[in-house]
C-alpha cells in the first residue's frame, strides 16, 4: 500500500517522527513524506537514519510560500501522480493553508481515502474545503465533540501517539537526578523547600489577555509567602520580542530566584517542576502524561484561565466553549486571578496530584497502542478496498 503522510505543524511532526519507523519496517507499506517547516527540520535526522536503507525514506519539501492557489499548483499535481498514493494521512493544522490542506483536497476531489491525525479535541482545518474521512483523535471526548461537528468523519480514538516513548522514560529518576543541579536546596531549613514552578510560553503576544495573564500571574507570586523557583521555558515560536517581555518581568520582580530553562528534552524539563503553569499550553498535557505513566504522582499541571478576552479568543479558535482538560478534571484551573495562590497549594498536595493522576489513568487511552491501532485502521480500509 502507498501511503502519502503530510505534516507541518510541530506536533504533528513529532508524533509522524514516532510512527514512521513503525511503517518503514512494515512490508505492506511504502510511503512518501511531503513536508513545510518546522515540520521538515523534525524529521530530518529520519531521512538521514533510512539513507541506506533498502526502501529508503522519501521526503519532499513543500515550498512555503502562501497557498492562496495551492491546489492548482502543478508540484502537488507531480506529487500525487509520480507516487500515486493509496491513501493520504495528514496532519490537522492552522489556521492558514498548507500541505495538510492542500493535500486533503486534492484526495477528497480524486477519490483517494484520506486520514488526519487530530492534535486537539475536536479540531478540524477547513481552509480548503476538506476534511478527512476519518479522524485518529485524542479520546472518547474528542470522539465525542468530532462526531458532533463533523458527523460524516468517522472518529477513532487512539492517544496520543507523541507520546507513545514516555513509556520508555523514568519521570520519577529522571526528577531525582535533575532537581538537586537544577535548585540550590541549601538554605531549605532555614527558608523552606523552595517550590520549583515552570512557566511554558505560548507565541501569542497578539492575543488579547495573553500578556495580561503573565503580569497577573507575576502579581500574585509577588505576595506568595511560600519560596519558590520560577523556570521560564519560550516557545519555539515565540518572537525575540515576547521572549524578552516575558523574561524581564519575571526578573525584575523576582531577579535571581528566575531562570531560564535549559533542558533540551521537554520531559526531563516538565519533571523537575512542582507546579507547570501555563495560560492553555499543550505542556500541560504533556505532562499529564508523564504522571499517568509513572507509578505515582509527582506535580500537577495548571492552566491560568481567567482573562475574558483570551478565554473569548479561544472559544472562537477552538469552537468549544470548555476546555476539555479542565472539564474532564485532568488538570487544575485557575479560575479568578485573585484564587490563583489557593489553587497553587491545591496543586501542591498529595492528594489532588493523585486524583488528576487517576483521572488520567481512567480518561486517557494508553499511548503505547496508538500506533497499532492507526496503523491496522489504514490497512484494514485498504483491504476492505481491494476486495470489492
Amino acid at each position: 500500500m502507498k501511503l502519502l503522510i503530510t505534516a507541518r505543524d510541530p506536533a504533528t511532526a513529532v508524533s509522524f517522527e514516532r510512527l514512521i519507523p513503525t511503517l518503514m519496517s512494515d512490508d505492506r507499506f511504502t510511503i512518501r513524506v511531503l513536508c513545510q517547516p518546522p515540520a521538515c527540520q523534525i524529521f530530518a535526522p529520519l531521512v538521514e537514519a533510512y539513507a541506506s536503507a533498502t526502501k529508503p525514506l522519501t521526503l519532499v519539501e513543500m515550498p512555503a510560500d502562501e497557498f492562496t492557489q495551492v491546489i492548482e499548483d502543478d508540484f502537488l499535481r507531480n506529487q500525487f501522480t509520480e507516487f500515486a498514493p493509496d491513501a493520504v494521512l495528514t496532519g490537522i493544522s492552522g489556521p492558514d493553508t498548507g500541505v495538510d490542506e492542500a493535500v486533503l483536497h486534492y484526495a477528497r476531489e480524486h477519490g483517494i481515502d484520506s486520514y488526519a491525525l487530530q492534535s486537539f479535541w475536536g479540531d478540524m482545518n477547513q481552509a480548503s474545503g476538506a476534511i478527512p474521512d476519518t479522524a485518529f483523535v485524542l479520546d472518547d471526548e474528542a470522539v465525542r465533540i468530532t462526531q458532533r461537528r463533523y458527523p460524516q468523519v468517522e472518529s477513532i480514538a487512539i492517544g496520543s501517539i507523541k507520546h507513545i516513548d514516555y513509556q520508555h522514560y523514568d519521570p520519577i529518576l529522571a526528577r531525582a537526578s535533575h532537581r538537586p543541579n537544577l535548585v540550590d536546596f541549601s538554605d531549605e531549613k532555614k527558608a523552606g523547600k523552595p517550590v520549583v514552578l515552570g512557566f511554558y510560553g505560548q507565541p501569542i503576544l497578539e492575543i488579547p489577555g495573553y500578556f495580561a495573564t503573565i503580569e497577573a500571574l507575576t502579581r500574585q507570586l509577588s505576595k506568595w509567602q511560600r519560596p519558590f523557583k520560577l523556570m521560564y521555558r519560550p516557545h519555539p515560536k515565540e518572537s525575540d520580542e515576547l521572549r524578552h517581555k516575558t523574561l524581564s518581568l519575571f526578573q525584575e520582580a523576582f531577579g535571581d530566584d528566575v531562570f531560564l530553562d535549559n533542558f533540551n528534552d521537554i520531559k526531563d524539563s516538565l519533571v523537575v517542576c512542582d507546579l507547570v503553569l501555563s495560560a492553555f499550553s499543550t505542556c500541560g498535557f504533556d505532562n499529564l502524561y508523564l504522571n499517568e505513566m509513572a507509578p505515582e504522582a509527582f506535580n500537577s499541571s495548571v492552566y491560568l484561565w481567567f482573562e475574558p478576552e483570551l478565554i473569548a479568543w479561544w472559544q472562537e479558535y477552538s469552537h468549544l466553549q470548555e476546555m476539555p482538560l479542565i472539564s474532564e478534571d485532568l488538570l487544575l484551573s485557575v479560575d479568578k486571578e485573585e484564587q490563583m495562590l489557593e489553587v497553587f497549594e491545591q496543586g501542591l498536595t498529595q492528594p489532588v496530584q493523585q486524583r488528576l493522576w487517576r483521572q488520567a489513568k481512567a480518561h486517557l487511552p494508553s499511548a503505547s497502542e496508538s500506533i497499532n491501532i492507526l496503523v491496522n485502521k489504514i490497512w484494514s480500509d485498504f483491504c476492505s478496498k481491494q476486495d470489492r
